[in-house]
């Protein structure tokens, strides 16, 4: 800046030649540019603009054509807030003095709203007549906007309903919400400074050093769901999040935590599991005491095989019951179905293959049965009752808006086989399968063994592909 101004044609400016400059003028300009503070002066009723180098970064693209020009010409943007400034140190000799004064700028092609200390003095000859303006100013938009960030993180962190608190490498508490004074009863007052372990039950003493050790090699300890001391001495249910706290080195000094109360989901997961005991114990009743009923109903050797082959269906029954139960009655994945109905015959009899995929819980039943019968009459006439006889069983997920479930049960290997001459109970329960799918079930009986083919709309969940 200083070769700038000495090689400027001052001459054209209101300032005239810098031989022709005052002594203050001189003075003013030789104090201003070794400095390695940001000082822009103004000088004169145009505010003719002189600056350091320290500064011109400051003014991005304006730089260097401001200089020598009037301020107006280069500040226009923001000429109705700045002049009054100017004219209050140019007019009235006052010292005009700000911490991060916002300013409205265009400096690098497009609008920004930045904020400067600055302090405005003025430059007086030796009449004591006020010629121009000092402007030693210091940005401080990165600052503010930091700490405009960190505002809105602690305004979301004190009104958040998590508990959220801080802790130092030693594990003493150095921050601490209103959500974790209600979650743990500790006041902040009651609990900063103290050492976190007073919220870890005596059964989890270890879990801390090994939270803390992770922090120190700068990982985040994902969501989990573990336990913690109430002020009252109860156990809380909480899923636990914790991240690194690093300073503006990027070294780690501490860990921040997130405990989300879980104990209303805890105490919801307990019911329904005892909900779900109690009706798989009601179920099991019900289906004993049918039984009971069935062999008192089917007495003597003509009724012999139609019990059988009924405590076998019931049997069937109660095992796909067991799957959704397990399941919550959500459902139940198609393998573990198949490999559940089949669990009575030889595995190296069948070639299974398929995705992973989910059935709903009201087709689980049905299915069950369907499968049961078709394994049933292989095993009394067809490939399963040789032991040379194969099935192969295949599924897949086919089209993708409105995907399909496609299903075949191939028998080979067996005896011939012809068209049986009227319908069974197995085939009902294969036409009930189709409708409670609402698709399509074909059997067919050519002489190599049975082909049952089903394709329906998929309304399950595709969990992974083979």
């Amino acid at each position: 800046m200083a070769e700038l101004i000495r090689s400027y044609d001052w001459a054209g400016t209101s300032l005239g030649s810098q031989a022709e400059w005052p002594s203050c003028l001189r003075l003013a300009v030789d104090l201003m540019l070794p400095s390695t503070a940001q000082i822009v002066m103004f000088w004169g009723p145009e505010f003719i603009a002189l600056y350091n180098d320290a500064y011109a970064p400051t003014i991005g693209a304006k730089h260097p054509r401001a200089l020598g020009r009037p301020a107006r010409e280069n500040w226009s943007e923001l000429w109705d807030d700045l002049e009054p400034l100017l004219q209050r140190v140019l007019q009235h000799g006052e010292t005009v003095s700000a911490k991060d004064r916002p300013f409205y700028i265009e400096r690098h092609g497009h609008p920004e709203n930045v904020f400067f200390d600055i302090s405005y003095s003025p430059v007086r000859d030796e009449a004591g007549l006020v010629r121009g303006v000092l402007c030693i100013v210091s940005e401080t938009t990165e600052r503010v906007r930091a700490q405009e960030t960190l505002q809105r993180l602690a305004a979301i962190i004190e009104s958040s309903d998590d508990a959220i608190l801080s802790i130092d490498l030693d594990a003493r508490i150095t921050s601490w919400n209103e959500g974790a004074e209600r979650l743990y009863g500790f006041s902040a007052e009651d609990i900063v400074g103290q050492s976190v372990t007073v919220l870890l039950p005596k059964d989890r003493s270890e879990e801390e050093h090994a939270i803390l050790s992770r922090i120190r090699r700068g990982e985040r300890v994902d969501p989990y769901e573990t336990l913690r001391v109430h002020k009252s001495g109860a156990n809380i249910d909480v899923s636990l999040t914790v991240s690194p706290i690093r300073d503006a080195a990027g070294h780690i000094v501490g860990a921040s935590k997130i405990a989300r109360d879980i104990r209303g989901r805890k105490e919801a997961e307990r019911l329904q599991r005892l909900l779900m005991n109690e009706l798989k114990h009601r179920v099991k009743n019900v289906l004993a005491t049918v039984r009971a009923i069935a062999t008192k109903t089917f007495r003597g050797e003509v009724h012999a095989l139609a019990r059988a082959a009924f405590d076998a269906r019931l049997l069937a029954l109660a095992k796909a019951h067991d799957l959704l139960t397990a399941e919550r009655w959500s459902g139940a994945e198609l393998s573990a179905l198949v490999a559940e109905v089949l669990s009575p015959y030889d595995v190296a009899n069948f070639e299974i293959s398929g995705p992973q995929l989910r059935l709903p819980s009201e087709v689980v039943l049905p299915f069950s049965l369907a499968l049961h019968e078709l394994a049933t009459n292989a095993a009394k006439y067809g490939a399963l009752s040789v032991p040379s006889g194969r099935v192969d069983i295949r599924w897949d997920v086919i089209g993708g808006e409105s995907p399909r479930l496609t299903m075949s049960w191939t028998e080979r290997g067996g005896p011939v086989v012809a068209t049986p001459r009227r319908m069974g109970f197995g085939s009902r329960l294969i036409e009930l399968l189709s409708t409670q799918m609402n698709g399509e079930v074909r059997i067919n009986y050519p002489p190599t063994g049975v082909v049952c083919e089903i394709s329906a709309p998929f309304q399950g969940d595709l969990i992974s592909e083979r």
